[in-house]
């Protein structure tokens, strides 16, 4: 018999999904997660709190962060206070993932992208809303730019809302935490009580009548 080697060490972080509004980061949340944590909506600006959820893996915990969108001219007071929510999520992370949507580069993914330059975050990039791209092969060229764009530890293409790839984002920002154990119990999914799910899920409903 051989002696089994050193047991992994354990990796736990927080991960801030940062993009410009409705690029999907709520549906990718709640699919990183598998529970419906974020509210989602057709509309810009549903996310407007730092919501958090949490995802236990059998060597890994991860504390995602869903943030409000970043918008590129803050004029009103509530887009203000949503860009510094974003922003201190950011600051705040282990790493960042950028998410973006497949085949589009905006001046506000541009910000967001500066933000996370100026915070020097190691990031990923999530190209989101694969399922639209046909043929996929059009992906091509796209992540060849987006990887031009920054030293990403990696590019994932991925679909939030059919669950395609998902599983290899969350992997791959698994392996880029930094080693500590756990912060929370395996069974919490998120910091945020019920009474402000419950909140939220109204808003939700009201915003979609």
């Amino acid at each position: 018999m051989t002696a089994a080697g050193p047991a992994p060490e354990f990796r736990c972080g927080f991960a801030a999904l940062v993009g410009r509004p409705n690029v999907g980061k709520s549906t990718l949340l709640n699919a990183l997660v598998g529970e419906k944590l974020s509210i989602v909506t057709p509309r810009p600006q549903t996310t407007r709190h730092r919501i958090l959820g949490v995802c236990t893996l059998p060597g890994a915990q991860i504390a995602f962060v869903d943030t409000p969108g970043l918008h590129e001219k803050a004029s009103r007071a509530l887009n203000r206070a949503m860009n510094r929510t974003a922003a201190a999520a950011l600051a705040d992370a282990d790493l960042a993932v950028l998410v973006v949507e497949a085949l589009q580069w905006t001046r506000e993914d541009e910000l967001t992208l500066k933000r996370i330059v100026r915070t020097a975050r190691p990031a990923i990039a999530a190209a989101n809303k694969i399922d639209r791209v046909r043929p996929r092969a059009r992906l091509l060229p796209y992540l060849a730019e987006l990887g031009a764009r920054h030293d990403f530890l990696a590019i994932v293409p991925l679909s939030a809302l059919k669950a395609d790839n998902v599983g290899d984002l969350r992997d791959t920002i698994a392996a880029h935490l930094p080693r500590s154990p756990a912060l929370y119990p395996p069974e919490e999914l998120t910091d945020r009580g019920l009474a402000f799910r419950i909140a939220e899920m109204i808003r939700e409903k009201l915003t979609l009548e």
